[in-house]
């Protein structure tokens, strides 16, 4: 069993299950209403209420995308290890690292096939609330904000498929990342020195580089970014050698 039958059938797995799809859809559709809404928060003189200028038109509806693919990317490895279909795969194609390699580069593919639609969305939407103002998404350096969403979604979702192998339990996994992404880092920003926190993982990924005045930028912390995810998944595919499968 080769390595595109793999990622085959791991695309098998993911559109069998409708609240998949849904899920999908969802995140879809919050991006076109938050964007949306967004026009709303603009105020007669053209300036946004709250908010940085430039691509946060496009980068904040986004972030519906890219935590929608995070779990969606716990759930496929987690659901693998409680219905025991892990065991199945492997013994059709007993090699762990090109199960779970086949794994994560189906379910990113995914994830960045979903980035381009949500982009293209929540452009529109964009054009729509905030085009002629200081917040149309291109303005002010916008665009290396709004295409970095092509690399940090796949990643992200790179890294809840480590975690929810690592961890084998939706409810662990998903608390660990989101605790960490919504509280641990908004602590460790009040701790940590002001030069420091931009260099946290999810700091550097989403609307994040378009709104802290500090910090490596969208390109670079991109690239820090998908550091922190090898180092995760290295760690899992450790871990999954040794670990037995039951």
């Amino acid at each position: 069993m080769g390595f595109a039958n793999v990622c085959a059938a791991e695309l098998l797995k993911f559109r069998t299950l409708l609240s998949n799809r849904i899920t999908l859809l969802c995140a879809l559709a919050g991006v076109a209403a938050v964007g949306l809404l967004m026009g709303s928060n603009i105020g007669p003189n053209g300036h946004l209420v709250q908010g940085a200028p430039g691509s946060q038109a496009v980068a904040s509806p986004m972030q519906f995308v890219m935590y929608s693919m995070m779990i969606l990317g716990v759930l496929s490895a987690t659901n693998e290890a409680r219905n025991g279909t892990f065991r199945i795969t492997l013994s059709i194609a007993p090699w762990r690292r090109r199960v779970l390699t086949g794994k994560i580069v189906t379910l990113a593919a995914i994830a960045l096939a979903v980035t381009i639609v949500g982009l293209l969305v929540a452009y529109g939407a964009s054009l729509i609330t905030a085009s002629g103002t200081e917040y149309a998404p291109m303005s002010d350096g916008g665009a290396a904000t709004i295409l970095a969403f092509l690399g940090s979604v796949p990643l992200v979702t790179a890294l809840g498929v480590a975690v929810g192998v690592l961890v084998r339990s939706t409810a662990g996994a998903l608390s660990i990342l989101l605790v960490w992404a919504f509280a641990g880092e908004g602590i460790l920003a009040i701790v940590l020195p002001d030069n420091i926190d931009p260099y946290l993982p999810f700091m550097m990924v989403g609307a994040g580089p378009g709104i802290l005045p500090e910090g490596p930028g969208p390109v670079l912390g991109l690239g820090i970014f998908a550091l922190y995810v090898a180092i995760v998944v290295a760690v899992t595919f450790v871990v999954s050698e040794r670990r037995d499968i039951s």
